[in-house]
């Protein structure tokens, strides 16, 4: 499978559009900046916590499938990395870009954000990007939405950034995110 240009590009665009001007995406104005790059990107995640949920919702076994949202998850980090040094200007992160401590388990931190990826997986799977991007809005305490930015400050701050304790909290959250999307497909196809 070869890598598609015209999707990575998308990707990274919507990653740095939504890193640069959200600012978070517990905001009206972050909602609305998802919700106009969800409608002028076509096709373009934008979210890791999105592409974790095509994974999940996908096929588990093509192989195809998870080096295409690998690629996305990456192009993702790229784009907003690009925005934190635009935001910036190329200087130093400071702290308020920082790894957060590793993932640890609680079993209300799974619970929550397995709920949440179900929640936000079926406003996203049947409704417009505008509603999409009001439910991520209202999701944000129950899911971690920075994943993009999180990863890309990682990068950035090499030195002082913990690079395992980044790539658990990436993963983990999407992961259960993803999980949650999954048991919503499968409950709507049971009811």
């Amino acid at each position: 499978m070869g890598m598609d240009n015209k999707v990575m590009m998308n990707e990274m665009g919507g990653a740095f559009m939504v890193a640069w001007l959200a600012g978070g995406m517990g905001t009206l104005e972050g909602a609305l900046i998802l919700a106009a790059a969800w409608m002028a990107i076509g096709g373009a995640h934008i979210l890791p916590v999105i592409t974790w949920g095509h994974i999940m919702t996908g096929d588990l076994g093509d192989s195809d499938a998870w080096m295409g949202n690998g690629s996305r998850l990456i192009a993702q980090i790229l784009g907003a990395a690009l925005a934190l040094l635009v935001m910036t200007e190329g200087g130093d992160l400071g702290p308020a870009y920082v790894a957060e401590e590793m993932w640890a388990f609680d079993m209300w931190t799974v619970v929550g954000s397995l709920a949440g990826g179900a929640l936000l997986w079926t406003v996203y799977d049947r409704c417009d990007a505008w509603v999409a991007a009001i439910g991520v809005m209202a999701l944000s305490g129950a899911l971690a939405l920075g994943g993009a930015s999180d990863m890309g400050a990682m990068l950035l701050n090499m030195g002082d950034a913990d690079l395992v304790a980044s790539l658990a909290n990436w993963v983990l959250n999407g992961a259960f995110a993803g999980v949650g999307a999954l048991a919503s497909v499968k409950l709507a196809s049971i009811c």
